[in-house]
C-alpha cells in the first residue's frame, strides 16, 4: 500500500495495534477538531434514500425491507460522502459530489488535489462560488490510473475546499483492476 507518512500528537508515525505504519483505512481521514466541526463551512448532505442506494450497490438493502433497489444500481462511488474510494479501476472514472454552504454567504471555496501515487485527479469545477448560506454547488471528480499505478495495491491522495477559513478535507483511496 502507498501511504503518507503522517505522524501522531508526539510527532511519531501513526501505527496499528501492532506497532507497524498504519494506513489511512486504519487511520481515516483524521482526528476531529470539535471548535472547528462547528463551523465546518460545507456539508455533504446524503438522504435516507441515498444511504439505502448505497447498500443496494455495494451489498445488499438489508437495512429497510419496503425499498426496493433499482435494476440499474448506481456506482457505490457515486456516494455523494466526503471520502472517494474507488476499488479495480479499470482506466477513468468521473464521481459527482455536492456540497452545502453553512457558512457565510458570498463565499468562494478553491480546490487543492494530491492525488494518489500514480493515478492522476481532475475536479471540475476548481472554484465553488457561493452567494447564500444553504446553496448547494455540485462538482465532479475524474480518476485516472497511470501507468505507474499498481494492481489491486490501494494508493492514497485527498482533495481539499477551501475559503481561506474553512478547510474541508476528503481522503481519497483508488485501487487498478
Amino acid at each position: 500500500m502507498t501511504t503518507a507518512k503522517l505522524s501522531n500528537n508526539v510527532g511519531k508515525p501513526i501505527t496499528d495495534s501492532l506497532g507497524n505504519t498504519a494506513t489511512p483505512f486504519q487511520y481515516g481521514a483524521g482526528h476531529i477538531q470539535p471548535s472547528k466541526a462547528a463551523d465546518p463551512g460545507l456539508v455533504y448532505d446524503a438522504s435516507y434514500t441515498d444511504y439505502l442506494l448505497f447498500l443496494c450497490s455495494s451489498s445488499s438493502n438489508l437495512l429497510d425491507p419496503s425499498f426496493t433497489c433499482p435494476q440499474v444500481l448506481p456506482s457505490p462511488s457515486n456516494f455523494n460522502y466526503p471520502s472517494l474510494a474507488i476499488s479495480n479501476l479499470r482506466s477513468v472514472l468521473t464521481v459527482r459530489r455536492s456540497v452545502t454552504n453553512v457558512g457565510m454567504g458570498n463565499s468562494t471555496y478553491s480546490v487543492t488535489i494530491n492525488p494518489p501515487p500514480g493515478y492522476s485527479v481532475r475536479i471540475s469545477p476548481a472554484t465553488l462560488y457561493f452567494g447564500a448560506a444553504g446553496e448547494k454547488q455540485n462538482f465532479s471528480i475524474t480518476v485516472r490510473a497511470g501507468r505507474a499505478a499498481r494492481r489491486n495495491v490501494f494508493a492514497f491522495g485527498w482533495y481539499s475546499w477551501s475559503d481561506g477559513i474553512h478547510l474541508v478535507r476528503s481522503p481519497i483511496s483508488v485501487s487498478k483492476a
